[in-house]
């Protein structure tokens, strides 16, 4: 990030780039002219563009600017991440998830979805702790929804390519699958696992409640160990990275709670990406509205904190488009730009040839 605005706010939105065609292009052009958003476009001093290479592996826009914007390992998925920020020596990160069947294939249901407790973690855990300790590995709980895989076998590492579970999200996982040298051993390990979930006395509560049920694992990684001198912006993108999806949907106030130790407060926002999943263009509309209120309206009028400008974040599918917003001073009145165009999803570009 260039040095002039390294300390400035920034506010990533994720699914804030849409394809024409499922929102509409009148609708389109209609949330662009928003009274905040098409104030905000005025004060636009620089417009940055990035799009994923064609044959690049799946990853959402807003996890590709983490990774550029912190340095984040190449090799490892944002959320993934998080594990540098842990004393664990653990470099997979799991994901208890949920596969429903779609017309022809397994689609990924959001993993914060399952709400899943402590105690429902630990007793899903033991009942497959043997099923890896025979492999030379072993689960751990981080989190309810969030646990963590240890190598405990120096001879027996897992060697995959994991993609982003942000990046499967309500989308068949078939082209998703971890691939390289042990993927056929880890699709058997995930097999037996829902062979003994499959009636556990956990599923069996929560389908009796109406719960969706843990059917499937996700794997992440794996990330590089690093030491506790490592630059402390590296840490705090991996803590900020720990979050469900790798970010933390925002409420009115902006809680902008994420401070780099070389940049200014840092937050993310998923409201707009929660009506993608929903497949609910009208959803993604009402919040944008909220949006427009909450965040581009006190934007563009320069009010606390965002006085001495801004940077925007508007993430896609895979690419992203960075706004850099002037102070107020420097409103140009003559400035009109059409903002609809900013909406529109990125598309992959062909691989530079050598």
């Amino acid at each position: 990030m260039p040095t002039d605005s390294a300390l400035l706010p920034t506010v990533v939105l994720t699914a804030a780039l849409v394809d024409a065609r499922w929102l509409g292009p009148d609708a389109l052009r209609t949330v662009a002219s928003a009274p905040g958003f098409s104030a905000l476009a005025r004060r636009v001093r620089q417009h940055d563009i990035s799009a994923a290479a064609i044959g690049a592996a799946p990853e959402p826009g807003a996890e590709r600017w983490l990774r550029a914007h912190f340095g984040l390992p190449q090799d490892c998925p944002v959320s993934a991440c998080a594990l540098l920020a842990d004393e664990t020596p653990a470099r997979w990160r799991i994901d208890p998830v949920h596969l429903h069947v779609g017309r022809d294939h397994l689609v990924l249901t959001d993993p914060s979805k399952l709400a899943l407790t402590p105690e429902e973690s630990q007793a899903l855990i033991e009942a497959v702790t043997g099923l890896f300790l025979d492999e030379g590995l072993e689960l751990s709980i981080r989190e309810g929804t969030h646990w963590a895989l240890q190598e405990t076998d120096p001879l027996r590492p897992l060697h995959l390519h994991t993609p982003s579970l942000s990046g499967a999200l309500g989308r068949s996982i078939e082209a998703r699958l971890p691939s390289g040298e042990d993927a056929r051993r880890w699709r058997r390990l995930v097999n037996e696992v829902q062979m003994t979930w499959f009636a556990h006395p956990v599923n069996l509560e929560r389908e009796a409640t109406a719960r969706p049920t843990v059917n499937s694992l996700w794997i992440e990684g794996p990330c590089p160990s690093i030491d506790p001198t490592s630059p402390s912006r590296l840490i705090a993108a991996a803590r900020l990275a720990s979050g469900g999806r790798a970010q933390t949907t925002l409420t009115q106030p902006f809680d902008l709670g994420f401070i780099t130790a070389e940049g200014g407060p840092l937050a993310v926002d998923t409201r707009l990406l929660d009506a993608i999943l929903e497949g609910d263009p009208h959803r993604w509309m009402q919040a944008w509205q909220s949006l427009d209120s909450e965040l581009f309206t006190p934007m563009a009028r320069g009010l606390s904190p965002w006085e001495r400008g801004a940077e925007l974040v508007l993430a896609g599918d895979s690419g992203w488009r960075s706004l850099r917003i002037g102070a107020r001073a420097g409103w140009r009145f003559w400035s009109r730009p059409d903002p609809s165009s900013w909406l529109q999803e990125i598309h992959s570009k062909p691989v530079p040839s050598a």
